[in-house]
Formats: C-alpha cells, sequence, structure tokens
C-alpha cells in the first residue's frame, strides 16, 4: 500500500507525480491497546517538498481490518486537510483529495495498492 502525491503543473495544465510513498507497519497508535490488535499501516508526518519550496507534512493510518483510512496533511502548523472514511476496495485508489496549498499549489493525495 503507498501514498501517491501528485501536483498541478501549471505551464502544462497535468498533473506531474510528486512522490510515492510505502506504508509501514504502526504499532501502538497513540499509545491505544485498540490499534495494537488491528494491522495498521501508514506513515507518521513524513516532509515532502513541493516544486515551489513549500513542504507538506503527511500522516496516514490505514486499517486492513476494516479498510478504515484517515489522511492529514498540514502547511507547517495548520492542517490542510484531514479526511477519513472507507476503501471500497483494498485495491483501488479511493480516497482522492485534491486541495490548493497556501502558496497556490493543486495536490492530488491517493492511496493504492
Amino acid at each position: 500500500m503507498k501514498l501517491y502525491l501528485q501536483y498541478g503543473e501549471e505551464l502544462s495544465g497535468q498533473w506531474k507525480s510528486l512522490c510515492e510513498i510505502e506504508l509501514k507497519p504502526l504499532l501502538n497508535i497513540n499509545s491505544r491497546p485498540f490499534a495494537e490488535a488491528q494491522n495498521v499501516l501508514g506513515i507518521n508526518f513524513v516532509p515532502v517538498r513541493l516544486p515551489n519550496g513549500e513542504v507538506l507534512n503527511v500522516d496516514i493510518t490505514y486499517s486492513t481490518e476494516n479498510r478504515g483510512i484517515s489522511i492529514r496533511i498540514l502547511s507547517k502548523d495548520t492542517t490542510l486537510i484531514q479526511v477519513g472514511g472507507f476503501k471500497r476496495q483494498e485495491i483501488s485508489y479511493d480516497p482522492n483529495v485534491i486541495f490548493i496549498t497556501p502558496n497556490g499549489i493543486y495536490v492530488s493525495a491517493m492511496v493504492g495498492a
């Protein structure tokens, strides 16, 4: 399972790949015993640099037990987007979140196999 980040290139009007980040097993999320019993993958506030120098911090958790997913993206200390839900299938690329950063870059974030 990977996070796929893309950005909207202004000149071409096309989506360009920014990065792919492999989700890793997470243990003891927020020190809650409940999370230890689940098979949870994720990344904890990984910094990603955009072409304009802007840095986003990405936090994702994904439970293989119920396909529950949470995506949180921050710029400095400000949450730009936080979305949670359930993937229809583990191999799908939903949800796909598109947002604009404080410096005007369009970013697409999705998690899939």
